[in-house]
């Protein structure tokens, strides 16, 4: 199903990444619908991928848990030898209740509570701990004086796929100024602090033009720091998700890192160590949204045509906060590809006029119709590319509606659920009612 086509009368059509029609309706009639469907191997090939990318003194992968944080997938990527990136102290313990160690995690978050029950103590047991600011640090040298840490630098400039992805520049509150560094070493010498990485992330869906010259900025600042052992530049790397969209090759730049990373050890005697925090790149194709058309309108002849399905906003909110565009792929109840129908919109199942997956690349307000078949209602359609900051990032419960079930496909071509469907019940168990609102209405 990995064939891709083009049209002289639009773009080329979209085809399954990991599924075949016929396990589209098996796991559609298993699991129920909306499911999310996670293929291993696409992981393992991503991940093993990443690993062998050209470097000059070794790299690790974080995988930046915020994209999926489901607990099989955590334990996945530890098997695999991949280390983690998380952005919050939740995230921290949802890995180590997965049974991550906590050295292996880097914690870059822009909440960092240090009289919280649980950061001292995983900072104790060996988290490593980014500072995004300097009342960061400080807040960090107050607490743990003497110690290691590890300082997010904001270039000064950034990219990414659309501005609100990105992440370095005037216009972002992450990481400590470039300009700022004296004041980095100051608080540094002040709590006795040992600067061992410095980390950048300049945003999501970056180039690579916009990366190099990033990473050789946070490479000047290092000479300022004897302790650094390790730069870490963070994540973003361009993915090929749509048909029409080229393919990147990532060994391009990571070669041309490691001829800087040579030339830098030949001046300071220092080989660092690079690091590296995907989280789109490993996991966004190796997801799938399977979902059920649940109804077609028309707005008249010179109108539209929406598919309307029974996911959306409660399972990905990409397109309408982002403006991005999904591979979206129609598959009959029968479990085969439709024939040729007109180009349509797709709507999703939240009352808000907002819940729309086919807004046009970088606008949301703008609609792009697409080329499904002909899909009527009970017919399935497939959002690709929801592995990543789909669930995680999803209008959790809004209408009410539970969370989705999450289901692996194994290499064997098995699936197995990884987390049940939620229930009403599991949607209203922390709500309280007061108890002079018990009583019956008068």
């Amino acid at each position: 199903m990995s064939a891709q086509t083009t049209s002289p009368s639009g773009p080329a059509l979209e085809r399954l990444k990991f599924l075949s029609p016929a396990e589209v309706r098996h796991v559609a009639e298993t699991f129920g619908t909306p499911v999310f469907v996670y293929d291993e191997q696409s992981i393992r090939d991503k991940v093993a991928l990443l690993k062998g990318l050209p470097s000059a003194f070794g790299h690790t992968v974080r995988y930046s848990l915020k994209a999926s944080p489901s607990a099989a997938v955590i334990r996945l990527f530890d098997t695999l030898g991949v280390h983690f990136d998380a952005s919050s102290v939740w995230e921290v313990v949802r890995a180590v209740r997965a049974g991550v160690a906590p050295e292996k995690i880097l914690m870059t978050a822009q909440e960092a509570d240090f009289g919280s029950p649980e950061l001292p103590g995983l900072i104790r047991r060996g988290l490593k701990f980014d500072a995004g600011s300097l009342h960061q640090l400080t807040e960090y040298g107050e607490a743990f004086p003497g110690t290691e840490v590890s300082v997010r630098i904001n270039p000064g400039f950034g990219s990414g796929l659309v501005r609100r992805l990105t992440s370095g520049g005037p216009d972002s509150s992450f990481g400590i100024w470039h300009e700022q560094v004296a004041e980095v070493k100051a608080i540094a010498e002040r709590y006795d602090l040992t600067v061992v990485r410095l980390h950048v992330h300049i945003g999501s869906g970056h180039h690579a033009d916009v990366l190099l010259p990033a990473a050789r900025r946070v490479l000047e600042i290092a000479q300022d720091f004897a302790d650094v052992t390790a730069v870490d530049l963070g994540g973003g790397y361009r993915l090929t998700v749509m048909a029409d969209d080229p393919v990147y090759d990532h060994s391009e730049w990571a070669e041309e890192l490691a001829s800087d990373l040579r030339e830098f050890a030949e001046a300071t005697g220092r080989g660092l160590h690079m690091e590296m925090e995907p989280g789109t790149f490993l996991v966004a194709n190796a997801g799938s949204i399977v979902a059920k058309v649940i109804d077609v309108v028309t707005t008249g002849d010179e109108g539209r045509r929406f598919v309307k399905i029974n996911a959306g906003l409660t399972e990905i909110l990409r397109p309408s906060y982002y403006g991005a565009p999904h591979p979206l792929v129609a598959v009959t109840r029968d479990g085969e590809l439709p024939p040729e129908g007109p180009a349509t919109d797709v709507a999703g199942h939240c009352c808000i006029a907002g819940d729309v997956l086919t807004t046009r690349s970088g606008s949301v307000e703008e609609l792009n119709p697409v080329r499904l078949g002909a899909v009527t209602p009970g017919d399935y359609l497939v959002v690709e590319r929801a592995g990543g900051y789909c669930a995680s990032m999803s209008m959790k419960n809004f209408n009410s509606y539970p969370e989705a079930p999450e289901v692996l496909r194994r290499p064997d071509g098995t699936f197995t659920v990884i987390r049940a469907r939620q229930t009403i019940d599991q949607v209203t168990a922390n709500e309280i009612v007061p108890d002079d609102l018990t009583t019956e209405a008068v």
